[in-house]
């Protein structure tokens, strides 16, 4: 293949000299294409991750027409806030300041807090109540310091809503 392409920029040139099956990996990769209601969404979480914690946090909700880059711009928010591993921190306890996860389909508390658990890397018994698992999710979360939990598919979560009594 010819990999004399004066046009490109640099950083594309070098990838033109890359294998076939290096460069459809790339092209099928997830891409961030900013615009301005994005910059604001990201800013708006930037100050919810800032606020001073108090008795009642206010909250965000993202929303607009299917696939419309709801979830990226979350995805985008939590990898510029990654967790740090326990063997960093001083105190020996992983930090997750951004937690996402996505609400399961099915509504109901258990496969909520055992979302949330299975976002931490935590191993779970099937048979474990409900309350065992908010207690456990409750728990890490402090433990982690998690500042933000981004719910990805709220509409799930709307359903479950109206079936938790």
């Amino acid at each position: 293949m010819n990999t004399d392409c004066p046009h490109l920029h640099d950083f594309v040139r070098a990838l033109v000299a890359e294998s076939d099956e290096s460069r459809i990996r790339r092209i099928r990769a997830d891409r961030w294409v900013g615009y301005a209601r994005a910059d604001a969404a990201l800013s708006a979480f930037e100050e919810l991750l800032s606020f001073p914690k108090r008795t009642r946090m206010p909250n965000l909700l993202l929303c607009g027409p299917t696939n419309n880059g709801k979830s990226m711009v979350l995805e985008k928010f939590r990898r510029a806030h990654p967790p740090v591993p326990a063997g960093v921190t001083s105190e020996g306890v992983a930090r997750v300041p951004v937690l996402k996860i996505q609400m399961p389909p099915g509504p109901d508390e258990r496969r909520f807090f055992g979302t949330i658990l299975e976002a931490l890397a935590v191993p779970r018994l099937a048979s474990e109540s409900i309350s065992r698992r908010q207690d456990a999710a409750m728990g890490l979360m402090r433990s982690t310091g998690v500042s933000l939990l981004i719910i990805d598919e709220a509409h799930n979560l709307l359903a479950a809503m109206c079936t938790w009594s």
